[in-house]
């Protein structure tokens, strides 16, 4: 087999996850974020607004914002995949199929909230052959189906 052969077979290998996938893994990993901010309200929440609202200050809050900085960018980062990711079998790699780094982890989660305005996201990846939402494709990645990353 040709060196340009294998190459071929190698990224032939590689789905692109789908729309519905990737929501999914969104909300999976945004429910464990409420989760986790609604067990430290419960320990740590000055005002009484009910079981499922929670108001954290100081150190609290801080935990609650390193959780967040954890569950998007930083698992991308190191294991190019979320809590969610994981659970629905996908990962982010980069244009030629490698593991991303933290940076693009990190560029990938800023334009996000770009991407969740409008739900502008959804539609640009609607409208993409690759499904890449705005933040791919400012990161260079793609969201892949991992049980082809072998």
């Amino acid at each position: 087999m040709s060196g340009l052969e294998e190459f071929e077979n190698y990224q032939t290998k590689f789905e692109k996850a789908s729309i519905l996938r990737r929501i999914g893994a969104f909300l999976i990993d945004f429910f464990i974020y409420y989760l986790t901010g609604v067990i430290l309200g419960f320990f740590f929440d000055t005002q009484d607004d009910g079981v499922f609202s929670y108001n954290l200050e100081g150190f609290p809050a801080l935990v609650s914002l390193g959780i967040f900085f954890f569950l998007w960018p930083i698992s991308e980062g190191i294991w190019g995949q979320t809590l969610g990711k994981r659970f629905l079998d996908i990962k982010v790699v980069t244009k030629t199929y490698e593991p991303i780094d933290i940076g693009k982890a990190f560029i990938r989660f800023f334009v996000g909230f770009v991407d969740c305005i409008l739900v502008v996201g959804i539609i640009v990846a609607a409208a993409n052959k690759e499904n890449q939402r705005i933040g791919d494709l400012a990161a260079g990645t793609f969201v892949v189906k991992s049980k082809y990353n072998d």
